[in-house]
């Protein structure tokens, strides 16, 4: 059974409304060492390539190629400027090393909403730009989804940040996977639980969702246009601090990459 680590300061109790920020769980050190790789950063090779090149848009794609044939998995960060999580993330993702297979990260999607750390952009919310049976809604939704189109990527991951609790605030949607129908989204969520949420939080254990995969949303796109296995990852700002967000979302990732078979722990291999 794995250990449950402690994210809050000694003396929060269960049920309080708030006795100060929350602290980053220990985590799960065996995966983040295989996602990291060995010193030096193995046999990986590391490409990048430019969305919309010379645009205010443009930003940076990071495809990582692992010595062994495997599946292709696609990190978003920044798709909301002001979401740090993801943004930290998705940066230190591109250094991480996959055992098989190709992992494609865009740290920093929306260029211009991360440089002003504002959710929007200059055409808006980037996340609700990929409607269904119509072309991307802006300049920029089009050049992300035409570098998804090149990489025709096996799963797509999102990361995100809320402000509350899923199904207890009602406006917000915080610590849940929402994901396609042919996703794992249970198993990361119940994995998340284990590693990283304690006991006396028993609201901020994950919730895992099935999407009709109906909307605008690009993880929604990925699903219906290529068949893309397909997650959104929503952390909340509610009674934990950044580093608490970023080691939740790092985990998440890592277990995505795990689940669907970029990484092998040490022993497995």
């Amino acid at each position: 059974m794995r250990r449950r680590h402690v994210l809050a300061a000694a003396g929060v109790l269960a049920g309080t409304a708030a006795t100060g920020r929350l602290t980053r769980p220990a985590g799960d050190d065996e995966l983040l060492e295989a996602a990291r790789g060995p010193e030096g950063g193995g046999e990986a090779a590391t490409r990048t390539e430019t969305i919309l090149p010379d645009t205010d848009h443009e930003t940076t794609l990071y495809e990582i190629d692992a010595p062994a044939d495997g599946p292709t998995v696609m990190v978003f960060g920044g798709v909301h400027g002001d979401e740090r999580n993801g943004i930290d993330v998705a940066g230190e993702v591109t250094e991480w090393r996959p055992d098989e297979g190709t992992l494609v990260v865009a740290p920093e999607t929306n260029r211009v909403a991360v440089e002003n750390d504002s959710r929007e952009g200059d055409d808006g919310d980037l996340n609700r730009h990929f409607p269904v049976g119509g072309e991307p809604a802006s300049d920029l939704a089009r050049g992300v989804w035409d570098a998804v189109e090149r990489h025709r990527p096996d799963v797509v991951l999102d990361l995100h940040r809320s402000l509350g609790i899923y199904g207890v605030h009602r406006q917000y949607v915080g610590q849940a996977i929402f994901h396609s129908p042919n996703a794992d989204g249970d198993a990361i969520a119940n994995y998340l639980d284990d590693v990283g949420i304690p006991w006396y939080m028993p609201l901020h254990r994950f919730t895992a969702v099935t999407s009709a995969m109906n909307g605008p949303l690009l993880f929604h796109r990925a699903h219906r246009e290529l068949g893309a296995i397909a997650y959104l990852f929503e952390t909340t700002a509610f009674l934990l601090d950044r580093d608490a967000m970023v080691e939740l979302t790092r985990l998440a990732t890592a277990a995505v990459l795990e689940r669907h078979g970029l990484l092998e722990r040490e022993g497995t291999r």
